[in-house]
């Protein structure tokens, strides 16, 4: 399909979030400098958007702001014809002033979005290999003066998350706690990463895979009490998650042993293997598609303006439902009963 070149577009495919976001901030940076003013900012799921209204608010002009970002995420389950042509018919003409942004976790969507966007408007965001890990931490590092030799290595990758951003956040602890030209081992990168390293988003699934629900609410309540973690935040890293889980259990389900689901997700850290190991006797790919639903749900609900009290409540269901406590999640949001249990 052509598309015209009077507006800005693009197709945003692979799982690595935190390069993703880098692409989108810069994005909204580049935009902020040249209106003089913030874009608007949209996000939307395909769990729960209906795609007509996607595209209804990209044709509809902005009161507040020169210009719109709209980014759509799932965009690999719209499937059928039906559900693509509004975005289809959008792109052959898109707005002159808005961006749209058509993200995926996967590596491939519909032929049809392949195709309109082409080599230009396709970004695709690699997560990191495990054999590329170890160049990365330590070039990193030398941006700041600092050396690391294997060991260090090591157990950097066994403490930080498997994920650009975080990775990027713990070489700046470690910045932060040796001056330039340090030499470091395992166990100062272990005795820094171990003493700064504070509960975060990604820390929430990592109860959640322990099964300990009092300890996964009581680091929800941390979160959201740090002044750098947000609901969005924690939504995030439970869809990052969960999908990574729901991959990893559909392998296992098809026969792969966990060593080469693991092989085949990339997840070489013991410390990583270890919970979704624990998660994946728990939550089965069923189990991950219903409460990625859920999350969902819950994301949509948080947008809707609810004061910061009510939110906390609203993650507080949710993780009840998620760890087999589902009456717990009913009533506050008017959903209906079956699509707030994820336990059969």
């Amino acid at each position: 399909m052509a598309t015209s070149n009077s507006g800005e577009w693009f197709l945003l495919v692979g799982p690595e979030s935190g390069t993703r976001d880098l692409f989108i901030q810069d994005l909204k940076k580049r935009y902020a400098a040249k209106d003089g003013l913030p874009p608007e900012y949209h996000r939307f799921y395909a769990a729960d958007a209906n795609p007509d209204d996607v595209v209804g608010l990209l044709l509809n002009g902005s009161l507040f702001a020169a210009r719109k970002i709209v980014e759509f995420r799932g965009v690999e389950s719209l499937g059928s014809k039906e559900s693509q042509k509004p975005f289809l018919d959008y792109l052959a003409a898109p707005s002159e002033t808005d961006i749209l942004l058509l993200v995926s976790d996967s590596y491939s969507v519909s032929k049809a979005f392949e195709d309109a966007a082409g080599s230009a408007r396709k970004k695709v965001f690699w997560e990191l290999k495990e054999s590329d890990k170890p160049g990365w931490v330590s070039s990193r590092l030398k941006r700041e003066g600092i050396y690391i030799d294997s060991q260090g290595i090591e157990s950097f990758l066994e403490l930080v998350e498997n994920e650009t951003s975080a990775m990027e956040a713990a070489c700046l602890c470690l910045a932060s706690c040796f001056p330039p030209d340090s030499r470091l081992d395992a166990d100062a990168v272990e005795a820094a990463l171990g003493k700064s390293r504070r509960e975060d988003a990604f820390s929430v699934f990592d109860r959640i895979a322990e099964s300990d629900l009092g300890s996964a609410l009581s680091v929800l309540d941390t979160v959201l009490s740090d002044r750098q973690g947000d609901p969005q935040g924690i939504i995030a890293a439970l869809v990052w998650s969960f999908r990574k889980l729901a991959r990893l259990s559909e392998r296992q389900e098809g026969g792969s042993s966990p060593e080469e689901a693991f092989k085949a997700e990339w997840i070489s850290s013991r410390t990583a293997q270890r919970k979704f190991r624990a998660a994946m006797r728990r939550h089965s790919s069923k189990d991950c598609s219903r409460i990625l639903r859920a999350i969902s749900e819950t994301e949509g609900v948080l947008r809707s303006g609810y004061p910061a009290s009510l939110q906390r409540s609203f993650l507080h269901l949710l993780l009840q439902s998620i760890m087999g406590k589902p009456r717990a999640g009913l009533i506050l949001s008017g959903w209906k009963e079956e699509e707030y249990y994820f336990s059969d």
